[in-house]
């Protein structure tokens, strides 16, 4: 089997491929032949040593994709050898050949290319979990999503679609006619509005229901602002931690002391709420993840959800994959080819 593992903590540039014995799936284990994987900004943060608890160098990277399962272990039962799925696993997606546990493997829809499998498990999970399980959205409420163009942010688009929400996005102007082109109803330039003022213009000055918001300490403390009575933030990253190509102390310390302090009494007295959402912190929960997943499923059925593709790099060029979202040049999902040893 061949994997792309990072060599050692730095740019792009560390990232090499290497050929391994391929893995024998344990008792509740299946094998697949990776077709495609999906890329995350976790996966850059890890690369750049700014994501806690992930595996030091050398090590593998990765965490969906989408291919044919190959074996299973003597204790599966949902899968069989030929079946084609889509998958979670724990950072060695970036590999021809991948086990994972059963509960972390979906069936292919019908409706979807492999691609699609690969761009469809963490940012549909993520986004689902947090807009429903966690902010309770709803019919005719106003989601504002930040990084409106990526990964996350194009499938929270298609899932307040399927709601009837309305949506306010932000994201460079470049992105803003292919987001309308998906039906977002008002977007806003991070790079050279006032995101609040703009929230404000296209709410009455109520301000909205619910904020997904991945950008990091400065952006949360606007993100508050803009939330309505009753209004929910939810941050599941921090894009502000990454800087350049590689660590830089100067720049984390800037992001870790602009972080916003919540006083208990402020929240109750002005009826909003703050949660945080991490998909890797959930081991234990997988009923939970199961449960969003029936729900995407159904979506899926009814034509509702599409993931949106950019780009797709071989494998041999994984460091391209990740310096193209770094450069901020996608709109959707960027994926892996490992079809070809």
């Amino acid at each position: 089997m061949k994997e792309v593992i990072i060599t050692k903590y730095g740019a792009p540039s560390v990232l090499q491929v290497r050929e391994k014995r391929n893995p024998n799936p344990r008792e509740d284990e299946v094998l697949v032949r990776n077709h495609f994987t999906g890329v995350n900004f976790s996966e850059i943060m890890a690369r750049m040593r700014l994501y806690p608890g992930a595996p030091k160098p050398p090590t593998t990277l990765g965490a969906e994709a989408c291919g044919i399962i190959e074996s299973v272990g003597k204790n599966v039962t949902r899968h069989k050898p030929g079946d084609k799925v889509m998958l979670f696993c724990k950072y060695n997606s970036y590999s021809t050949h991948i086990c994972s546990d059963e509960q972390l493997v979906i069936p292919l829809p019908e409706k979807f290319s492999m691609e699609e499998g690969a761009a469809f498990p963490l940012v549909y999970v993520t986004a689902y979990m947090m807009m429903f399980d966690l902010g309770n959205f709803r019919k005719g409420e106003t989601i504002l999503i930040h990084g409106a163009g990526g990964g996350v942010g194009t499938a929270a688009i298609q899932l307040a679609q399927a709601v009837e929400g309305n949506i306010i996005g932000t994201a460079s102007q470049w992105k803003h006619a292919k987001l309308k082109e998906m039906g977002v109803q008002n977007c806003i330039d991070y790079n050279s509005e006032d995101v609040y003022k703009r929230v404000m213009e296209f709410t009455g000055n109520r301000g909205v229901d619910l904020i997904i918001d991945p950008v990091g300490g400065k952006n949360w403390k606007i993100s508050y602002k803009c939330l309505s009575k009753m209004g929910k933030l939810i941050i599941y990253g921090d894009q502000s931690f990454v800087k350049g190509k590689t660590f830089s102390f100067i720049t984390t310390m800037k992001e870790v002391f602009s972080m916003p302090k919540y006083r208990p009494m402020d929240l109750m007295s002005k009826n909003k709420s703050i949660m945080g959402y991490h998909l890797g912190r959930l081991a234990g929960e997988e009923d939970k993840i199961q449960r969003a997943v029936l729900a995407l499923s159904q979506l899926v059925q009814e034509g509702k959800l599409s993931p949106v593709i950019d780009k797709i790099f071989p494998f041999t060029e994984a460091d391209k994959a990740h310096e193209y979202i770094q450069n901020r040049k996608n709109f959707g999902k960027v994926l892996i080819d490992f079809r070809e040893e």
